[in-house]
This record gives C-alpha cells, sequence and structure tokens, in this order.
C-alpha cells in the first residue's frame, strides 16, 4: 500500500481502497494497480503497486549494468586487450579471449592471433 497519497485535486489525504486489474488492456502479463481514493472529493488515482515498482527499478539496473559491460567490452576489444571471440591458447589450449592467458602465461597479437610470448604450459 506504500506511503500516503495526497490528492492532487484539493490536496487531502487519500485512502487505500485495493487492488484492481485492468481490463482490455492488449499486455497478458497485466497486474492490478492501487486504487486510492480522495474521501473529500471524491477523485480516484491508480498507481502502480511498491513490488512492480522495485522490479521494474532492479530491470533498469540490470540494463544498465548490461550496456556498461558491453560498451566496456567494446573498449577492451578497439583497444587490443581482448579478442572478440573465444579462441584456444596454443600453448596450453585453454578457451581465452585475453591477450595474456590467465593459465600459462602465453602473449598472443589478438590482431593477427600469432602468439609473440610462449608461456609455460606446465603453470597451472
Amino acid at each position: 500500500m506504500g506511503e500516503k497519497k495526497t490528492c492532487p485535486a484539493c490536496g487531502g489525504a487519500m485512502e487505500y481502497e485495493r487492488l484492481v486489474r485492468m481490463t482490455g488492456w492488449t499486455d497478458p502479463g497485466s497486474f492490478p494497480m492501487e486504487l486510492h481514493t480522495c474521501p473529500k472529493c471524491g477523485r480516484g488515482e491508480l498507481y502502480l503497486p511498491r513490488e512492480e515498482l522495485e522490479r521494474r527499478a532492479a530491470e533498469r539496473r540490470e540494463e544498465a549494468e548490461d550496456r556498461a559491460w558491453l560498451l566496456a567490452f567494446q573498449e577492451k576489444v578497439r583497444a587490443g586487450e581482448i579478442s572478440p571471440q573465444l579462441f584456444l591458447c596454443p600453448t596450453c589450449g585453454n578457451l581465452r579471449r585475453d591477450r595474456k592467458c590467465p593459465i600459462c602465461g602465453s602473449v598472443v597479437d589478438l590482431k593477427t592471433m600469432e602468439e609473440t610470448m610462449p608461456g609455460d604450459p606446465d603453470r597451472k
């Protein structure tokens, strides 16, 4: 039910009435809305439930994190730090994207995919 609402028409305190489900909406995953009414002037207002607001905020945060990760990934690819695709390490066979293998230390030129510094195949 959330915090107290103020009537936009008369400034009175609105009261929570009930949850209502809107019919006729094309969205099959529609959700209930909170109905608040003003006992002073009779105005009714619909609000998203707190859970729906929190779900939407979490979804926006996740989308922002995904965008930030993708931008950082693209920047690392442009800078030559990582490869856009996985490849096998020529020394130890580990699948990797990084210029330097985290397993054996082999270094690869990502433009030519040639090993510039062999790693230690026994290092783990």
